[in-house]
């Protein structure tokens, strides 16, 4: 394991939750993320689920120095190649294929796949990857499926994603496989058109409590 890779897994083990954030505009993606990070979650995700995300990201880089910010919804290595140009602290999928987890094996971007049951997993093991995302995480299981893929692979954490809220945040946190949880509702597209950065403070801080 890389000592990038192992700083990043170290954080998000002390945060214990990580924010997803999806917006096209990177005025408003530097606010918000600069926000989050004086409200406790200096870490975050911005996903490549809109058309200028790759930008978005590149100059959130640039202007948040003090965060760590990785990138979403990667689904092929050349995206994973555009994402290591952009100068991201690492990579998140929401699956994982042979062809995709070859090249971020390869990449030396810190990457973390995304699986939804024990074949996954066993995939991401092959290459190397036992820090991964559990996704869609209300849909496959949660916290029973993280109990149960314990059992066979007892090394392996999990980032828990998909339908997390704040008020399930402790009750998932106390597995003792889970790494951390991740969502968006700290960050919700809504306030950000908003630009209701206080409200965003305020939900950052109340994730960032729950999570303690």
């Amino acid at each position: 394991m890389n000592p990038s890779k192992r700083s990043i897994i170290a954080q998000l083990a002390q945060l214990r939750v990580l924010p997803i954030l999806v917006t096209d505009d990177v005025e408003q993606a530097i606010r918000c993320v600069t926000t989050l990070a004086e409200h406790g979650l200096p870490a975050v995700e911005i996903t490549l689920r809109t058309p200028n995300a790759m930008n978005v990201l590149r100059e959130v880089v640039k202007a948040c120095p003090g965060v760590t910010v990785g990138a979403g919804t990667i689904l092929t290595p050349a995206q994973l190649d555009a994402v290591k140009e952009t100068g991201a602290a690492f990579g998140i999928s929401p699956g994982i294929t042979p062809v995709l987890a070859k090249a971020a094996a390869e990449s030396g971007l810190p990457y973390f796949p995304g699986v939804g049951g024990a074949s996954d997993l066993m995939l991401a093991l092959e290459h190397g990857f036992d820090v991964v995302k559990l996704f869609p995480s209300d849909i496959v299981g949660g916290i029973k499926m993280a109990k149960a893929l314990g059992g066979p692979f007892p090394d392996v954490r999990f980032c828990l994603t998909g339908g997390v809220t704040v008020e399930a945040m402790p009750q998932l946190l106390q597995q003792s496989n889970v790494l951390c949880v991740g969502g968006s509702w700290m960050c919700p597209a809504s306030l950000i058109a908003a630009k209701d950065w206080a409200a965003i403070g305020a939900l950052a801080a109340q994730a960032a409590a729950a999570a303690k």
